[in-house]
C-alpha cells in the first residue's frame, strides 16, 4: 500500500466520479481506475460500487469504503505532519547518530537512510555498529546516539519505538541436505541438527526459538556447534555443510547456489507465528531534539499504510 493510492482513494472518495478525480489528481482515468483496484486486491474489500443507471463513472462509497476513508485521511494526514515537522527542523544540513544492531540486514538500513534523505536531501547520517539490541537502547537512553534500529523488546525505559517492519524465520540449509527438497519443514523433524547461531546477541529471540524448539521435544542449544558474529559467516558454515539455521525470512538467499531457505509450520499444517521479528526505530521519549521527532514522524507516516503497529513504548 502506497500513499499515493491512498490520495487517489480520497479523491475519488470525495468527487465520487473517477473522471473528475483524475483531473483533479492529474493522473489519466485507467490509470487511477487501475491504482483502486490494486489497493482493493490488497485490502481484500470493495471500496467503491459504480451505479448501475450511471453512463459517467459514478460511484459511492461501500461500508468498507467509509470507514477506510477516516483511515486514509488520517494517515494522509501523518504524512503531511512528518513532511512539515522536517522542513521546520531547518534547512541546514544536520548531523545524527544513527546506533544500528549488527544483525539488522543492510538493505533494511539502507532504506532506512533513503527514506531519511528523501525527505531531507542535506541530513548527514552516522552509521555506529553496535553487537546486540540492548547496547542500541542505551546507547540512545545515554545521548550516545541520536536514533538506534533494533529489534523488541525495549530493555530501558525513556524510549519510543516506531514499528516499521517485522519478519518471520525460516530454516536455512545447504542445498544437499536430505530435507532440501520439502516446501516446509516442521520443528520436530529438525531435533537431530546440528545448528549454527548467533548466540545470546539476539536477545529474546534466542530464548524465544529455544522454547520452541523444546516444545518440539528437543534442546536446540545442546546442538549448537558454531556461534558466528554475522550473517555472511552463517551462511558460509552452513554451506560448509557444519549445520542449519534460523533465519529471517527477508534474508534473501535465491541467488545462494547452495543454498535454500525453508518456510517453518506448525504440527498442523499451519504457518509458525510463535516467534515473529519486530523491528523498531527508537528515540529518547524526553525532549528529543526537532530532527529527531521529525524524522521518527516520518517513519511512523510511512509504514501507518502498511498497518504495523505504531508506537510502542
Amino acid at each position: 500500500m502506497e500513499l499515493r493510492q491512498l490520495k487517489y482513494f480520497v479523491g475519488v472518495a470525495e468527487e465520487l466520479h473517477f473522471g473528475r478525480a483524475a483531473r483533479r489528481l492529474f493522473v489519466s482515468q485507467p490509470a487511477l481506475s487501475q491504482q483502486i483496484k490494486l489497493l482493493e486486491g490488497e485490502l481484500g474489500v470493495e471500496l467503491f460500487e459504480v451505479l448501475k443507471r450511471s453512463r459517467h463513472h459514478k460511484v459511492e462509497l461501500t461500508e468498507a469504503g467509509l470507514v477506510f476513508l477516516t483511515e486514509a485521511k488520517r494517515i494522509l494526514q501523518l504524512s503531511d505532519n512528518a513532511i512539515r515537522n522536517v522542513r521546520q527542523a531547518g534547512a541546514n544540513q544536520q548531523v545524527i547518530t544513527l546506533g544500528v544492531f549488527k544483525l539488522i540486514l543492510p538493505e533494511r538500513i539502507m532504506g532506512m537512510l533513503e527514506l531519511f534523505s528523501t525527505h531531507f536531501p542535506t541530513i548527514d547520517i552516522r552509521l555506529v555498529e553496535l553487537p546486540n539490541p540492548v547496547q542500541v537502547q542505551n546507547s540512545v537512553a545515554n545521548d550516545q546516539t541520536d536514533l538506534g534500529m533494533c529489534v523488541l523488546p525495549l530493555e530501558r525505559n525513556g524510549l519510543t519505538a516506531t514499528h516499521y517492519a517485522e519478519a518471520d524465520y525460516t530454516i536455512l540449509m545447504n542445498r544437499n541436505h536430505p530435507l532440501a527438497s520439502y516446501q516446509a519443514i516442521k520443528l520436530e523433524q529438525l531435533q537431530p541438527e546440528k545448528w549454527i547461531d548467533h548466540g545470546p546477541d539476539t536477545g529474546l529471540y534466542f530464548e524465544q526459538l529455544e522454547e520452541a524448539c523444546q516444545r518440539a521435544g528437543f534442546h536446540r542449544q545442546r546442538n549448537i556447534v558454531h556461534f558466528v558474529p554475522s550473517f555472511d559467516l552463517l551462511k558460509s558454515m552452513v554451506r560448509l555443510g557444519k549445520g542449519i539455521a534460523f533465519i529471517p525470512a527477508t534474508l534473501d538467499v535465491r541467488q545462494e547456489p547452495d543454498l535454500v531457505a525453508i518456510p517453518i509450520v506448525n504440527a498442523d499444517g499451519s504457518a509458525f507465528k510463535q516467534v515473529v521479528i519486530r523491528h523498531v526505530l527508537i528515540h529518547k521519549t524526553e525532549q528529543p531534539k526537532p530532527l529527531v521527532q521529525a524524522l521518527s514522524g516520518i517513519v511512523k507516516s510511512t509504514f501507518a499504510a502498511l498497518q504495523l503497529p505504531t508506537d510502542v513504548q
